[in-house]
């Protein structure tokens, strides 16, 4: 794919402005890498770690090099100072099947491809360790190289910045989702104003830390999970955690911040109806003695990849 990507670029040989999407799929599944890189990780893995597998590190690796590929040709085409970059995953790392590896010695062990420690959950949650990814901005004449922030950000504010920094208007009449956060490419303070918002009303259950259809709200520090129809009759019900305090979403706070939990649920409220979002409905045929609420969050029947169902 960066073959093709470079080729493409070539075509366009600088002479004119483009855009493109890449989406890398060197990181995702199927599970595999080049052999010789998975036998180079085998030789540094430890096996007392979270983060163990050698297949994912040299799929890293080969993402690593794609990415240079890309790097290099705009080097070569003259074009490097005027061309932005925004590097960024889709969703946090993959914890939810096991991959059998092996050692330098030939031991075999399991490994999850990625672990978010300290963060709760991994891709297909609504915790942090789904939702909380890398994004790498380099944009000429606006980010200083190294610097980092802990702005929040999501990737729907990328659509209003890029045409901000472009000097393109968007009309009155046409809704956007996201902020413009330019201001944080050259000033590491700055904070987001506006709430952030993160549907899933779908959820898969195959997954640890799995959630019933829910939404939640970022404001500041605070972060609030609204569970659809999960509380006492069919009301919803909420979890409320401080990420400054508790980043890994231990301690559910919505029972002593009441206030804190209806001004949040406002939020909430207000963009779905601006959004007009599609919401859960409660089920009039609903037997709570078949409703199993210990299941949530559980993952069952962990899938394992063994080496023949690779790439």
């Amino acid at each position: 794919m960066s073959e093709e990507a470079v080729a493409w670029m070539k075509s366009v040989n600088g002479e004119k402005p483009f855009y493109m999407n890449y989406w890398m799929f060197s990181v995702h599944g199927p599970w595999g890498a080049k052999e010789e890189l998975i036998e180079k990780y085998r030789q540094k893995v430890d096996t007392n770690r979270l983060q163990r597998s050698p297949s994912y590190a040299a799929m890293i690796e080969s993402l690593d090099d794609a990415v240079g590929v890309l790097l290099d040709e705009l080097d070569r085409l003259g074009i490097a100072e005027r061309t932005a970059i925004i590097f960024l995953s889709d969703n946090g790392g993959t914890k939810h099947i096991g991959l059998r590896e092996k050692t330098s010695n030939g031991e075999d062990f399991l490994a999850a491809p990625t672990h978010n420690s300290p963060l709760k959950g991994g891709k297909g949650t609504m915790f942090e360790g789904g939702i909380r990814v890398p994004c790498v901005i380099i944009w000429p004449g606006r980010t200083v190289p190294g610097s980092r922030t802990d702005a929040r950000i999501q990737s729907t504010d990328f659509y209003p910045t890029i045409l901000n920094l472009l000097g393109v208007s968007i009309p009155g009449d046409h809704p956007v989702d996201g902020a413009d956060i330019s201001p944080a490419m050259g000033d590491t303070d700055w904070k987001r104003k506006e709430p952030m918002f993160t549907y899933f009303p779908s959820p898969p259950q195959g997954v640890p830390d799995w959630l019933p259809p829910a939404i939640s709200v970022h404001e500041d520090n605070w972060k609030m999970i609204r569970l659809f129809h999960q509380g006492e009759n069919q009301e919803h019900d909420y979890l409320l955690y401080d990420l400054d305090a508790d980043i890994g979403e231990t301690t559910n706070l919505a029972g002593r911040y009441p206030k804190r939990v209806k001004k949040m649920d406002k939020l909430i409220e207000d963009h779905l109806k601006e959004t007009k979002a599609i919401v859960p409905l409660p089920n009039p045929d609903f037997n709570p003695e078949q409703y199993r609420p210990e299941w949530i969050g559980k993952q069952r029947n962990k899938r394992i990849i063994t080496p023949n169902e690779r790439r």
